[in-house]
């Protein structure tokens, strides 16, 4: 009865950690996309509290391997809780670095502020972060694996959007330092569907063992 209410503990400290990265990346998102704000110099978000999750909810983990013979169906909980984490808190490091380099876009006035596409590739990746918590608090293996399907078209988006910011840049609309920075910004959310993909592929190791079509546990 302790070891479950100890994974109970463990699962509700992810869902807590994947709400605080879903407001990260809302607010970071329509930072860049509020083409009407200019460079907002209080805005925060707050990265440490999303690492603090992940030390507890890593630490709650060992304690448990260290101190419990665990079986295959908490076992599972425990590692794939323990793996997931680390998705979870380099979405909440994306999601800091999109507000950074924003910062320097909204700074670079008479600029382009907002690249054809982004909103696009936003939408998808926001719904992805938000899928994945639901994935992982329903467990459900069905929508987690419709999430997977998800990641190609972030993929091919990413590129049409580099492919963008290069003409923009070769037709002198966009400057050099704005070419980098919008193409970090695609980067990031890239990143972040890679990140929210895993997840989903960590849900479906805890239901039935089976990673990347390999079965672990």
């Amino acid at each position: 009865m302790q070891l479950e209410q100890e994974i109970q503990n463990i699962d509700s400290k992810v869902y807590e950690m994947l709400d605080s990265v879903i407001e990260s990346c809302k607010v970071a998102f329509h930072y860049y996309l509020d083409k009407d704000s200019g460079y907002q110099k209080d805005l925060f978000i707050d990265d440490d509290k999303i690492n603090l999750y992940e030390r507890e909810i890593e630490s709650l983990c060992m304690q448990i391997l260290l101190r419990e013979k665990v079986y295959s169906g908490d076992l599972r909980d425990i590692i794939g809780n323990f793996r997931l984490v680390e998705d979870v808190e380099r979405i909440g490091d994306q999601a800091y670095d999109i507000k950074e380099t924003t910062d320097l876009i909204k700074k670079r006035e008479g600029e382009v502020q907002v690249v054809k596409g982004m909103d696009e590739i936003i939408t998808v990746v926001q719904k992805m972060v938000q899928d994945s918590l639901y994935c992982c608090v329903k467990m459900n293996v069905e929508q987690a694996q419709e999430l997977l399907s998800r990641d190609d078209y972030v993929d091919d988006k990413f590129w049409k959007i580099v492919q963008e910011i290069v003409r923009l840049n070769k037709e002198g609309k966009i400057s050099a330092e704005n070419t980098v920075y919008q193409t970090m910004i695609v980067k990031y959310l890239e990143r972040i569907a890679d990140h929210a993909t895993n997840i989903a592929e960590w849900v479906v190791f805890m239901v039935n063992g089976f990673h990347k079509d390999q079965v672990i546990i």
